[in-house]
């Protein structure tokens, strides 16, 4: 069955494939060049990827190996040894590639990259600092959206998903033009979604819902998941992202907040955005050439004097740095700086203070602006910070005493500030709005834990471990609780059976 076909015949099943195969049959072209940019090669199934070892400064040792039977990543440390065949490869590879192992139903992330600039495979961003790096970090939803078409997360677990996992592998179409149903129904303009012709704040959004990173978190709305948001919307009908006031430096995600600081952007009333250069479809590489033509349609016959044989604007005013949070990777920098390492023409910074990137529904500002300080507290381990963000959704929760996420921002808050019988007040409203939530057992068994009631707490987290078999974090709790119950046995079984489980074993 051609792709035609498959379009006329089955419209019904769009979301369930590859809507690039639906696009392709009006769209050959455009499909075929999006699927060579970046975005297109977001994430893929692992082909015959480089062999390579390297060894950390802690003493682990990791080696890289294909066969016919897939590509394998095996650690050894203190004697002993782990392998596991890597699921997914996630990343254009223009930069790096970061890699996903899968275990039953569950996505973890492998501490091993592959840097394409150096050639060599070494620590992935954020595990340079772990002691014995592992491959125990969850990949949750949030992570994952920004590399696949459709994961199939499930509510209420860390990393647990459907099967297939993804529905489509890399970002697809749908993510930038928005569902295909009714255009499908009805060809033409009007029912599709351009971006460009968007208003600003929408037609920002779909680069923003990837590219802006905030910092490193984002606030859903009530009854919001992050896969709600789609193409003509605005970001904040669904999820609120704060940065840093005085945020400085260049990170792995930081391209619309770079430009954003620029004197090209500022000056532009809007109309400058990332798709004035960058084209998701582009029918031939970019070029300085390129690049250079796009300036010049602003600044024409005003650089004549002081750029008299100007050949590559974006080497002098927008030169490669180093990612603060990109281990070995070097990016452009989008601050359009008028000299290379002149920071002059930038905004001065006046604080740390945390602000929304567009603000959110006003019934929502100070509920969202809470919950950001509640979490930016507890990942900085700033006191303060928590301690603000406490007061904010105190005061706020009567107007919605059955908001999940502000109750267990709450309990976060105070069992962070030393208080656990408070946090389990609020844990256990929590778990009885969403009763079936395996993190929200958790995080009421870490209550009970902190506060001294360790049948409790075994009980609840027993409870989350029946939820989801493979949470790792509620594992290692439990096993406290058993210990501190004099039942070291029973902890050594349970942490056995998880280290099994985790190697695929079955019993």
């Amino acid at each position: 069955m051609g792709p035609r076909l498959l379009r006329c015949a089955l419209p019904a099943l769009v979301p369930l494939i590859l809507d690039a195969q639906v696009c392709q049959s009006c769209h050959p072209k455009e499909v075929a060049a999006y699927l060579r940019t970046g975005m297109g090669r977001s994430l893929r199934h692992p082909g015959s990827e480089p062999k390579g070892s390297f060894r950390t400064a802690s003493g682990t040792t990791f080696t890289v190996r294909s066969s016919t039977n897939g590509v394998f990543q095996r650690m050894e440390r203190f004697g002993g040894s782990a392998e596991y065949r890597v699921a997914y490869a996630l990343g254009s590879g223009n930069h790096a590639t970061s890699y996903l192992i899968q275990v039953r139903d569950h996505l973890f992330q492998s501490p091993v990259c592959y840097f394409t600039a150096r050639g060599t495979y070494d620590l992935c961003p954020g595990y340079d600092q772990t002691a014995e790096p592992d491959f125990t970090r969850p990949v949750g939803e949030e992570c994952v959206l920004c590399h696949s078409g459709q994961p199939q997360h499930v509510s209420g677990t860390a990393n647990q998903y459907g099967q297939p996992v993804f529905l489509e592998d890399a970002i697809s179409c749908e993510r930038c033009h928005g569902p295909a149903q009714n255009h499908l129904k009805h060809p033409g303009p009007g029912s599709i979604v351009n971006p460009a012709k968007l208003p600003p704040a929408a037609r920002d959004s779909i680069c923003e819902q990837c590219h802006l990173v905030g910092i490193t978190q984002r606030i859903l709305n009530p009854g919001n998941n992050f896969s709600d948001f789609h193409p003509g919307r605005q970001l904040e009908d669904v999820f609120t992202v704060y940065t840093r006031a005085g945020a400085r430096g260049l990170k792995v995600i930081s391209h619309v907040e770079q430009l954003a600081l620029s004197a090209c952007a500022r000056g532009s009333q809007g109309k400058m955005w990332c798709g004035t250069c960058h084209d998701p479809h582009p029918q031939a590489p970019p070029t300085s050439r390129f690049y250079n033509h796009i300036c010049q349609t602003c600044h024409e016959g005003q650089l004549t004097k002081s750029h008299p044989s100007a050949a590559d604007c974006v080497s002098c005013h927008m030169a490669r740095r180093p990612a603060q949070d990109g281990g070995h990777i070097v990016l452009t920098d989008h601050r359009i700086r008028k000299k290379p390492h002149d920071d002059a023409d930038e905004p001065a910074a006046r604080s740390e203070e945390l602000r929304a990137w567009r603000p959110p529904d006003p019934k929502l500002q100070a509920r969202n602006l809470g919950l950001a300080y509640v979490n930016a507290g507890l990942a900085d381990r700033s006191p303060a910070e928590i301690a603000r963000g406490y007061r904010m959704l105190a005061e706020f929760q009567p107007s919605a005493p059955n908001d999940i996420e502000v109750l267990k921002g709450i309990g976060r808050a105070v069992l962070a500030a030393g208080h656990p019988d408070e946090a389990l007040k609020a844990f256990e409203w929590a778990l009885k709005l969403a009763p079936n939530d395996a993190v929200d057992e958790e995080e009421l068994g870490i209550a009970f834990l902190r506060s001294g009631q360790l049948q409790n707490a075994a009980s609840h987290l027993e409870r989350a471990l029946k939820l989801d078999p493979l949470m790792l974090s509620a594992g290692t709790a439990l096993q406290e609780v058993y210990r501190n119950q004099g039942n070291s046995d029973k902890a050594e079984a349970l942490a056995e059976r998880m280290r099994r489980a985790m190697l695929g074993m079955t019993n």
